[in-house]
C-alpha cells in the first residue's frame, strides 16, 4: 500500500490512467540492475530512482573524471576520484531516500555476471564495451531475465528490449550479429565524442521502455530498434526480427 509520503511523491505519476496506485506499487516493488553508471546510467539511474523503482542494483568498476561531467549528471566536480557506484548512490540517496540502492564493486563479467542477473527482475545495458554487451545478452537469455538495450555516440543513439520469454523476442545477437571483429579497436565515445545531450535521449527511452514494462502499460520496443539521428533531430524505427539461426536465443532452445 501506498504511504502518503508516496502519494504526494508520485502523485503526477498516480493521476495516468497508464499507471495508478496498482501500477506505482509495482514499480515500488521491482528490482532493475543497471550495468554502468556513466553516460546511459545516469539518465538512467536519474529516471529510475525519480519514478520509484523500489530497489536499484548499481555495478560500475570506473572511478568519477572530470572529462565525464558534460553528460554524467548523476556526478559532480567534488565526487572526482570516487567510484561511480557510490557517486550514484549518493545522487540517489538525494532525490529519492525511500528508494534501495545495492552497490555491486568491480565491473559486469564472466565471473559475476549470472549471480548478479538473477537477483534482480530486469536489466538496463548502460555499457560502452561489446564485449560486455553481449555478455549481458546471453546471460539475460540464459536466465530469462528481460534486457533494456541502449547505446550512444557522438549525437546517435539506439535502443531496444529483448524480452526472452516471448517466444519471437529478437535478442541483442539476432540484430547485430557478433563477427570476429577485435573490438579492442572499436571507437570510443574518447576518441570520437559524445554529447551529453545524446546520452540524455538514448538514456530516457530505456527508462520509459522500463517504467512502461514493469507497470504493464503501452507498446515496447520489442523486435524494434529505435534510432536517433541527433544531427538531424530525427528518429526511425526499424522492425527486428529473431534469427532462426542465433546461437544465442535460437541455440539455448528458446
Amino acid at each position: 500500500m501506498l504511504n502518503d509520503e508516496d502519494i504526494e511523491r508520485y502523485a503526477r505519476q498516480l493521476v495516468m490512467a497508464e499507471i495508478g496506485e496498482e501500477g506505482q506499487e509495482k514499480l515500488l516493488a521491482a528490482r532493475v540492475l543497471v550495468i554502468g553508471a556513466g553516460g546511459l546510467g545516469a539518465s538512467v539511474i536519474s529516471a529510475l530512482a525519480g519514478a520509484g523503482i523500489g530497489r536499484l542494483g548499481l555495478i560500475d568498476g570506473d572511478t568519477v573524471d572530470i572529462s565525464n561531467l558534460n553528460r554524467q549528471f548523476i556526478h559532480t566536480t567534488d565526487m572526482r576520484d570516487q567510484l561511480k557506484t557510490a557517486s550514484a548512490a549518493h545522487f540517489v540517496a538525494g532525490l529519492n531516500p525511500e528508494i534501495g540502492v545495492c552497490v555491486h564493486e568491480g565491473q559486469f563479467n564472466a565471473q559475476n555476471a549470472e549471480q548478479l542477473v538473477s537477483e534482480y527482475d530486469l536489466v538496463m545495458d548502460c555499457t560502452d564495451s561489446p564485449t560486455s554487451r553481449y555478455l549481458i545478452n546471453e546471460i539475460c537469455v540464459t536466465h530469462r531475465k528481460p534486457l533494456i538495450f541502449g547505446g550512444a555516440v557522438r549525437t546517435d543513439g539506439q535502443a531496444t528490449v529483448i524480452l526472452p520469454d516471448v517466444p519471437d523476442s529478437a535478442c541483442l545477437h539476432c540484430i547485430f550479429p557478433r563477427s570476429e571483429v577485435d573490438y579492442d579497436q572499436a571507437p570510443s565515445c574518447a576518441q570520437t565524442g559524445i554529447l551529453g545531450t545524446t546520452t540524455m535521449m538514448v538514456g530516457a527511452i530505456q527508462a520509459q521502455e522500463a517504467v512502461k514494462y514493469i507497470a504493464g502499460f503501452g507498446d515496447l520496443l520489442t523486435n524494434r530498434l529505435w534510432i536517433y539521428d541527433g544531427m538531424s533531430s530525427e528518429v526511425m524505427i526499424v522492425d527486428t526480427k529473431k534469427d532462426a539461426d542465433c546461437p544465442v536465443c535460437t541455440g539455448a532452445g528458446r
